[in-house]
């Protein structure tokens, strides 16, 4: 069988080292998985909650490149689990002006995967320029996550995180009362408002590291 062929479907070495690369990321979560169910302190261990949101990440990352690469699957199915979240919730503050604050982290496992979704949402902004246009315009990470949220939104962002190469390492999201000083920075200094004094609601997911070792 030629190389770069794997039955009828011929794949490029960028997409073998992909492959590869996600085989390891499950190998190395079912390990830690395993590690923290056999020191699991209790029903609700924040290790094992933890391992698991890692490992179902990991096979759910598989899952998808094998279809999208192979168009092969997996015999698992991935409905909802136990996240590691902390929500919070005070219910005495009514806000007049509310912020919603965002933020999600991202490894970037696959440079050359980021730069063709970006330039893939630059043709859906501007489906007449021709490739070398897309090409031109998307040649940095940036620039890519630029495009991306530019015509999808960062929850579009999100939900293609995987396929473009980002692996999610967490995030949160907090809603808080604003006052009218705090509302005028939007522009010069939006983040520097946060103050859990003023929260209304948070959430966070937190994902374990993939570089975490088990004790």
């Amino acid at each position: 069988m030629p190389a770069g062929t794997v039955g009828t479907v011929t794949t490029t070495p960028q997409d073998e080292a992909r492959l590869t690369a996600a085989l390891d990321d499950l190998t190395d979560a079912l390990e830690a998985h395993l590690a923290a169910c056999t020191r699991r302190t209790g029903e609700a261990d924040p290790a094992v909650q933890a391992a698991y949101t890692a490992l179902r990440t990991a096979a759910s990352r598989y899952d998808d490149l094998l279809f999208t690469l192979l168009d092969e699957v997996t015999p698992w199915e991935f409905p909802e689990g136990p996240h590691v979240e902390v929500e919070y919730e005070n219910p005495d503050v009514v806000p007049q002006i509310v912020g919603v604050l965002v933020r999600r982290d991202y490894i970037l496992d696959d440079g050359d995967a980021l730069l063709t979704a970006g330039r893939e949402a630059y043709a859906e902004l501007y489906p007449d320029d021709p490739d070398e246009a897309a090409r031109s315009d998307v040649s940095h990470p940036g620039r890519a996550l630029y495009q991306l949220v530019h015509v999808y939104g960062i929850d579009g962002l999100d939900e293609r995180a995987e396929l473009a190469g980002l692996r999610p390492r967490g995030g949160t999201v907090w809603v808080q009362a604003l006052d009218d000083e705090d509302a005028a920075t939007l522009v010069d200094d939006p983040f520097g408002v946060a103050d859990e004094e003023m929260l209304v609601y948070r959430v966070d997911e937190v994902l374990a590291a993939p570089d975490a070792e088990s004790e």
